[in-house]
């Protein structure tokens, strides 16, 4: 079948400046409606599937897509069948992973809510609403980017990447209590004002990840709730990729406990919940054909999580980077930390690595650490046969 998509845009009238009040709710936002574009024709569903997605990041409030070459039954029940499953596949393709942070399951949670109409013509009529305006995801991106430099992960690990980015939001984001207010539902409100709720946690992470190199998927379901009120509440938790395969990760329950111990970082399917058995994760797919069935082989396939939580790389004194070596790229990630520490940045290195950098044990990791891996570096290079502690003793 052949399609043809127009896109018919809203235009807000509301502007948002950075650090302007943000309005309660999406409806207080007064929109007029002109038309943005010509129709745009696709020689197949992927291509319809790519504006569709293009619309949907643009926040657009009315997406029409008119499918050629199709008959429904003539049975009533049938052809509705039919005509939900389509207008469910369209919005589902559109939701396809990229790669990109901005797109695949950041767009699936950015859409608080969508109809379709769908003629017996083919015409696809969809009207979709967001949780937040396309003026302020640009807002988002501007202070994300801002967060992004801030941490300094390009050059890290992938485990150093995970982990830096897990603890800027536990450090960075409380849970929101207020459900009635959308804005918690999105990562704008997690970053512009520091709350949110599970979805705009993992909708955020899920953006920094991808961004950063790393896979990641949101996944939803349910989980019993902290407060033991709610034990079968809707929730959303994210899984990453790592040497190969996927780990689980629950920010929001994490932050939520507030004890630092981090019970939910790169679990396993076995474990996940080994640490607090009464609240037990649930993936399901209970939205039709918007969302992934979880629980299904090819999902599985695509996705092999891990049944185990990740064994972290042993360091040693030099050995910063876990290969069982001491050279010199250990040398140049230690002199990198020491910029990052300098720079008031994040730390890239977990406590492990930090007690192995400071090589000299003085408290700091700074550029004689670093100095003295090259020297030894060098040594042993040349034959030696000193261990890094005994090196450090007698020079």
């Amino acid at each position: 079948m052949s399609l043809s998509v127009k896109i018919l845009a809203v235009i807000s009238s509301f502007t948002l400046l950075l650090g302007a009040a943000v309005p309660r709710s999406s409806e207080a936002v007064q929109v007029s409606r002109i038309e943005i574009s010509a129709d745009q024709v696709g020689s197949s569903a992927d291509e319809a599937a790519l504006q569709m997605r293009k619309a949907l990041k643009a926040h657009t409030s009315e997406i029409i897509i008119n499918v050629d070459n199709i008959s429904f039954s003539s049975d009533k029940t049938e052809r509705q069948a039919q005509m939900q499953a389509l207008s469910q596949s369209m919005m589902y393709k559109a939701f396809d992973e990229t790669g990109s942070g901005t797109e695949g399951d950041y767009l699936r949670f950015a859409v608080k809510s969508y109809k379709c109409a769908v003629s017996t013509s083919g015409r696809l009529t969809y009207t979709v609403s967001y949780y937040t305006t396309a003026e302020e995801e640009a807002v988002l991106t501007k202070k994300l980017n801002e967060i992004m430099n801030s941490l300094n992960v390009s050059g890290m690990s992938d485990y150093n990447k995970i982990s830096t980015i897990y603890k800027y939001a536990n450090s960075h984001l409380t849970y929101s209590d207020d459900l009635n207010d959308p804005y918690v539902y999105s990562a704008y409100n997690a970053v512009l004002k520091g709350d949110a709720v599970c979805q705009g946690i993992a909708q955020l992470m899920y953006r920094m990840y991808n961004d950063s190199g790393i896979p990641c998927r949101i996944i939803a379901g349910y989980s019993h709730d902290l407060s033991g009120v709610n034990p079968n509440g809707n929730h959303v938790w994210l899984i990453v990729k790592l040497d190969g395969i996927y780990y689980l990760l629950d920010p929001t329950w994490d932050l939520r406990s507030k004890n630092g111990n981090y019970r939910y970082f790169l679990k396993g399917t076995a474990d996940f919940d080994s640490d607090a058995p009464q609240l037990v994760h649930v993936a399901q797919n209970d939205n039709g054909l918007t969302f992934p069935d979880y629980n299904s082989d090819e999902f599985h396939t695509a996705y092999p999580i891990s049944k185990y939580r990740y064994s972290p790389v042993t360091y040693t004194l030099g050995d910063v980077n876990g290969d069982k070596l001491i050279d010199s790229v250990d040398a140049s990630l230690i002199l990198a930390e020491y910029s990052r520490l300098s720079s008031q940045m994040t730390s890239a290195f977990t406590a492990a690595q930090s007690k192995c950098a400071d090589v000299n044990n003085d408290g700091k990791i700074d550029s004689v650490d670093a100095s003295r891996v090259l020297a030894y570096y060098a040594l042993i290079s040349n034959g030696a046969d000193i261990s890094l502690a005994d090196y450090i003793i007698t020079h």
